[in-house]
């Protein structure tokens, strides 16, 4: 994952799948620089541990949810569809985005098609969402 990290560049194809998921996510989406999208993922890989696939060790998170769907989110408690979160894509050429959670909801299909696969994170408040390429959406509180 560091190796991917060093890649991480704010040029991208003006037609492509991430232009279209930002122009769906709309004006309130803010698109950060190389160096702060480089910084975003350290701090998500402080935040939790990954696999030797990239993929999130769920098993050392202890307080996880397995959704079937994106709405299921707005029925989680502590979740304020208001706040907003970090969108990582495994492609980490592509810069990190962020946006308020309703948002991303609304638009899931768009800001999954960006990447293989797509971390949804919340530093603040220790939450983070993968939406993993085999269809698995797991959601899980880290202690920030």
């Amino acid at each position: 994952m560091e190796q991917l990290k060093k890649r991480i560049k704010i040029e991208v194809p003006s037609e492509s799948l991430y232009s279209e998921c930002i122009e769906a996510l709309g004006p309130n989406t803010r698109i950060y620089s190389s160096e702060k999208s480089s910084e975003i993922v350290s701090l998500m890989e402080k935040m939790v541990n990954f696999t030797q696939w990239a993929r999130i060790d769920w098993e050392s998170i202890d307080q996880k949810r397995s959704l079937k769907k994106p709405e299921e989110l707005k029925d989680i408690e502590p979740i304020l569809l208001r706040d907003n979160y970090f969108v990582v894509w495994n492609e980490f050429s592509l810069p990190i985005v962020e946006t308020n959670l309703d948002n991303i909801i609304k638009n899931f299909n768009d800001v999954i098609a960006v990447g293989f696969d797509t971390w949804i994170v919340n530093l603040d408040q220790g939450i983070i969402i993968e939406s993993h390429h085999e269809g698995d959406l797991t959601m899980g509180w880290i202690t920030p």
